[in-house]
């Protein structure tokens, strides 16, 4: 397992698809029946590279700035894990909530498998999808810790 072209690949993900906003580039970086294991996410978002592409076509039609960088990224085996700070403006439908013209700053951890050739076949991933939701004002903020 070559490690590091497994982070070179899942940063051409991020660069290409998630920055560039070329959605169907992820059909050279990600398997055809790639599960996303994303509990913040419906299934049509999480069933195949298809699903993965439905994802980002809506991401980027609300958030046509949208831009992830990567803070941490760390490969063993077949699994790279990364950190990513995520942000964009709310200017399209999202989830069902019209535009609200605001902007939002999350945090994002991604853990992909990459098969023997490099590709993504598997991932495992977590979004601030409450802070985000906050941050667009269309769900309360949480109370202060006591």
């Amino acid at each position: 397992m070559d490690a590091q072209r497994n982070k070179a690949n899942l940063m051409r993900l991020y660069d290409e698809v998630m920055n560039g906003h070329r959605v169907d580039a992820a059909d050279d970086l990600i398997t055809p029946d790639r599960p996303d294991h994303d509990p913040n996410l419906p299934p049509e978002f999480t069933e195949d590279r298809e699903g993965f592409k439905r994802l980002f076509r809506m991401f980027i039609a609300a958030f046509p700035d949208l831009s992830f960088q990567t803070e941490h990224i760390v490969a063993e085996g077949d699994l790279v894990a990364t950190h990513n700070v995520m942000r964009g403006t709310h200017q399209g439908a999202f989830m069902g909530v019209s535009a609200t013209g605001r902007s939002f700053v999350v945090n994002a951890s991604d853990v992909c498998r990459f098969t023997d050739d490099g590709l993504i076949a598997e991932h495992w991933g977590v979004f601030d999808m409450g802070s985000l939701m906050q941050q667009l004002g269309v769900a309360p903020s949480a109370p202060p810790a006591t």
